[in-house]
């Protein structure tokens, strides 16, 4: 598994039991625990967040590669 892929994994994981400590904060009236579950959502967010940038620019630095090397194929004809 790629990084990018771990950080979206990890990202979806920590939105999920965030959600489920919210929840579980709610139904027990226990708001610090509401919190740190809002809290681990919203650091999931990030966290997937940063994966999709990873692989956003994994992807155009490719199509860059891709193009550079076209050029470099072009030249030497």
């Amino acid at each position: 598994m790629n990084s990018n892929l771990g950080d979206k994994a990890k990202g979806m994981k920590d939105k999920v039991v965030g959600k489920i400590k919210e929840e579980y904060g709610d139904l027990v009236d226990d708001p610090e625990k509401e919190l740190e579950g809002k809290l681990q959502q919203a650091r999931g967010e990030a966290i997937q967040k940063k994966g999709e940038i990873k692989e956003d620019l994994h992807d155009k630095a490719d199509d860059l590669a891709d193009k550079a090397n076209d050029k470099i194929d072009e030249w030497k004809k």
